[in-house]
């Protein structure tokens, strides 16, 4: 093999999938810096020493979640028009038939799962449940904001891992190895978390299969996305739980959680998602959804023949289920 094949696909004559993640990563960590040093001289003032978040509030973390989406936006624009020769459209986010109700799924069943953890917590007693005496427009104006704070969030970090990272893989690589290899580097994301955990970080694996199974069900991202961004915020705004350890997002939660049980069940300071109890429950949710025959591609999202700029637009598609492209679907590009 010559050396030039190290990094180009004879078959298609462009650079290999693996290359082309490495360089959205490049470019992501590239704008992330630039765009975090940013929000943080405009949110303290100039003085990074300073909490963006205890210094401008809830407002604040808006503000910098907006600012921060743009480094994968950017890096996903650049790397579609750069080397795939794709629109931006065809990454997720088209306003297809039925958007909505993936939405609308997504934000039930991600809700009804973490109730379901809380829930059993606190039937084993290892949780208390007090409701909130803060004034009701203070707890209204904290959902509101923490459903716009944790909306843009997922968007980030869907783009950035279930966007043109997982779906540049999947048109190369095998669905399972283009799912796990994105899911580590979701939980790898996750490791600089204040309390993080061996669990939590393998939890966090295991959500990050989740989502994936999600995208790989629909072809888009407004399901895991609204999977996501619930399960988030049903967690901390609700049952003012941490989140991937991160805590004192929402101040004012509809329900005050505290829990008391082994950190091995609850996840202790982690919050939930570093405790076996999350283990069980998101596994349990990615054979349901991946098994689920209710959902599917939309008939109208897909990228319309001679907009590709001589890409063969059978790369556009991939497997709606784990593992069931066969070898002579897919090109050696590993």
């Amino acid at each position: 093999m010559s050396w030039q094949h190290i990094f180009i696909n004879p078959q298609r004559h462009i650079l290999r999938s693996g290359w082309r993640v490495t360089i959205f990563f490049f470019l992501w960590l590239s704008f992330l810096f630039v765009l975090g040093r940013a929000a943080r001289l405009v949110m303290t003032g100039g003085d990074l020493t300073q909490d963006p978040s205890r210094v401008v509030g809830p407002l604040g973390l808006i503000f910098q979640s907006l600012l921060l989406i743009i480094a994968p936006l950017i890096a996903t624009v650049v790397c579609l028009r750069a080397f795939d020769g794709r629109p931006w459209r065809c990454i997720g986010y088209q306003l297809h038939a039925g958007w909505w109700r993936d939405y609308l799924v997504g934000t039930g069943v991600a809700a009804v799962m973490i109730t379901a953890v809380v829930g059993i917590e606190w039937i084993a007693g290892a949780l208390s449940l007090n409701w909130s005496s803060a004034p009701a427009g203070e707890l209204f104006s904290g959902l509101v904001v923490s459903f716009v704070f944790f909306n843009t969030a997922s968007a980030f970090e869907e783009l950035s891992f279930r966007g043109y990272p997982l779906q540049t893989l999947l048109q190369d690589v095998h669905p399972a190895w283009a799912v796990i290899i994105t899911s580590m580097l979701f939980s790898l994301a996750h490791s600089v978390n204040p309390h993080a955990s061996i669990l939590g970080l393998l939890n966090t694996v295991l959500a990050g299969i989740w989502l994936a199974v999600a995208y790989l069900k629909t072809r888009s991202l407004w399901l895991c996305t609204s999977l996501h961004w619930a399960w988030n915020w049903t967690m901390n705004a609700i049952y003012g739980l941490n989140v991937s350890g991160l805590e004192g997002m929402v101040k004012n939660p509809l329900v005050g959680a505290r829990q008391t049980g082994s950190d091995w069940l609850t996840g202790g300071s982690y919050g939930p998602e570093g405790g076996l109890l999350v283990t069980a429950v998101v596994s349990l949710g990615t054979l349901i959804l991946w098994r689920a025959h209710w959902r599917a591609p939309a008939q109208d999202f897909s990228v319309v023949p001679g907009q590709l700029s001589g890409v063969e637009e059978k790369r556009m598609t991939v497997p709606t289920e784990l593992g069931t492209e066969s070898h002579e679907q897919r090109t050696n590009d590993q």
